[in-house]
C-alpha cells in the first residue's frame, strides 16, 4: 500500500486481500478526475500476474438475488421479471441505501462500491446535459442513447415498485439516479460471464450476462494491449481469475487492460470514452422489407432498438468492411421490385432472379445515394454550442463523428466501384448504357 492511496482505496485492497484476492506489491491506485487509474509503483516486469481474485468475489446475477431476496423478504418468484442488470444494479443500490455492516453480510460489496466514482464524474451519453446530447442528434448514437434511457427508466420503475411494496422508505431511496449509476458501473466495468468459465473469453453470448469483477475492473483500456486470462482451480481453494500483463511497465506509468476490439460507439454508450481514428469503427444499417417504401430504405440505426421482423441489419466499419453483404440486400430488394412490376415476365424463365446490367447500375446508385443522405445528416463538428460542453464530451464527438464519416465516404466509394463495374460489363455485352452523372455534366 502507499502512503498516497486515499482511505477507501486502503480498506478496499485490505478487504480484497482478506477476501482471497491477491495483488502485485507495485500496484498502485492514483487518484485522477475520472477516480483511479491503477499505475505501477515500480517496473512491473513482462508476463506480470498483476491481480487474482475468487470468483466470490464477483458481483453477479445469483449473489444479487440471493442478497435481495433475504433483504426483502420476498419468494423468489418477485424477480421472474427482472433481467440480470436490474438485479445487479439494485443490489449495488441497496449499498448505498442501508448500512452494509447491518445487512447480516447480505451486502459484502460495501469496499468495493465506496471506490467507484461519483455519477458527477461518470461520462456515458445518459450522463451527458441537454445541449452535449443534442450534439449528437443525427447520429445512430443519439438514438441509441434514448432507447437506453427509455429502457432503463422502464427497468427501474420494475424493480422500485417491488420495493415499495416491502419498505416505502426503501421505494423513497430507490431513485432513478442510483439506479442509473449502478447500471452505468455495469455497462462500464462489467465482464462478460464467460470470463468465469475455464476457458475465460470477453466474447459475449446469447447465454452470457455481465459480472463485476472488484481488482480487476480498475484496469482501464489499450487497444492491443496483451493480457491474459488464467483460471486456477485447485481441490484446496476455490477458482480464481487472474489478469496477466504481457508488456512491461515502467514505474510511474499506467497498468492497462484490453476490454476487445470495440467502436467508438460502444465505448462511448457504455464506458465513457473514445479512441482517436479507432480502426474498429463501426455503423449498423438496416434495409427495410416488404413492408418499407419503394425504393428500399437503408437508414443507421441504434443497435439497442428492437429488431423488426421485416427489418434486417448489417455492420460496417471501415474501408467499407461488410459492405458486401448490404450491397447483396440492396440489389436482391431492387431485382425484387423489378420481377414485381414488369408485367411481361415469363414465369418459366431461369434467369429471372438474376441481376441484369439495369439492376446492377439502378443499386449501386441507390447505396450510394442512401450512404451519402446519412452522411450528410450527420451532425457538424465542431456543434455551434461547443462552448457549452465539456471538453472530453466534445473530444468523443469528434472522434466519433470522424468514424461515422469515414464509413460512410467509404460505403459511397464502394458503391460508385460497383456501379463501374456494371458499366464495363455493360460495354462488354455491347449495351448502350447512359450513364446519368456523365450525362448531366
Amino acid at each position: 500500500m502507499s502512503a498516497s492511496e486515499p482511505h477507501n482505496v486502503a480498506v478496499f485492497r485490505t478487504w480484497l486481500v482478506d477476501n482471497g484476492a491477491n495483488i502485485h506489491p507495485a500496484v498502485r491506485f492514483q487518484p485522477v478526475a475520472s477516480g483511479f487509474n491503477v499505475t505501477a509503483g515500480s517496473d512491473v516486469p513482462a508476463d506480470t500476474t498483476v491481480v487474482s481474485i475468487p470468483f466470490s468475489l464477483a458481483i453477479t446475477p445469483d449473489i444479487a438475488r440471493t442478497a435481495l431476496k433475504q433483504l426483502l423478504k420476498v419468494p423468489e418468484s418477485a424477480f421472474e421479471q427482472w433481467n440480470e442488470r436490474q438485479l445487479e444494479s439494485t443490489y449495488i443500490a441497496f449499498h448505498w441505501m442501508i448500512d452494509p455492516s447491518v445487512s447480516e453480510g447480505l451486502l459484502k460489496h460495501g469496499p468495493y462500491v465506496r471506490t467507484l466514482p461519483p455519477p458527477a464524474k461518470l461520462r456515458t451519453p445518459l450522463h451527458f446535459s441537454d445541449v452535449e446530447l443534442k450534439a449528437f442528434q443525427g447520429s445512430n448514437l443519439y438514438g441509441a442513447t434514448l432507447d437506453r434511457r427509455r429502457d432503463w427508466e422502464t427497468e427501474w420503475q420494475q424493480c422500485k415498485a417491488v420495493i415499495d411494496a416491502v419498505d416505502t422508505n426503501w421505494g423513497a431511496q430507490y431513485t432513478w439516479d442510483r439506479y442509473l449509476t449502478a447500471c452505468t458501473y455495469l455497462s462500464s466495468r462489467a465482464f462478460p460471464s464467460t470470463m468465469l468459465s475455464l476457458e475465460p473469453s470477453l466474447v459475449n453470448t446469447p447465454t452470457s450476462h455481465p459480472v463485476l469483477l472488484p481488482g480487476i475492473d480498475s484496469l482501464n483500456h489499450a487497444r492491443g494491449q496483451p493480457v491474459s486470462w488464467v483460471i486456477t482451480t485447485s481441490e484446496t481453494s476455490e477458482p480464481s481469475i487472474t489478469l496477466v500483463i504481457h508488456s512491461h511497465t515502467r514505474s510511474g506509468s499506467e497498468l492497462l487492460n484490453n476490454y476487445g476490439p470495440k467502436p467508438n460507439s460502444e465505448f462511448i454508450l457504455g464506458y465513457g470514452f473514445s479512441l482517436p481514428r479507432n480502426p474498429d469503427d463501426s455503423i449498423v444499417l438496416k434495409i427495410g422489407g416488404p413492408s418499407a417504401p419503394r425504393p428500399p430504405a437503408l437508414s443507421s440505426t441504434s443497435s439497442s432498438a428492437p429488431e423488426a421482423d421485416t427489418t434486417r441489419r448489417w455492420e460496417v466499419g471501415r474501408n467499407a468492411s461488410g459492405a458486401e453483404p448490404v450491397w447483396e440486400a440492396v440489389l436482391a430488394a431492387v431485382i425484387a421490385e423489378s420481377a414485381e412490376d414488369d408485367e411481361e415476365m415469363d414465369e418459366d424463365d431461369d434467369d429471372e432472379d438474376e441481376p441484369s446490367v439495369e439492376d446492377e447500375l439502378c443499386a449501386a446508385d441507390m447505396l450510394a445515394e442512401m450512404a451519402q443522405s446519412l452522411h450528410d445528416r450527420l451532425p457538424p463538428f465542431p456543434p455551434a454550442n461547443a462552448t457549452e460542453m465539456r471538453p472530453e464530451v466534445l473530444l468523443m464527438l469528434e472522434h466519433y463523428l470522424e468514424g461515422q464519416r469515414d464509413i460512410l465516404q467509404a460505403l459511397v466509394a464502394f458503391a460508385r466501384e460497383k456501379e463501374a463495374a456494371a458499366m464495363e460489363k455493360a460495354r462488354e455485352q455491347g449495351l448502350d448504357v447512359v450513364n446519368e452523372e456523365e450525362d448531366e455534366e
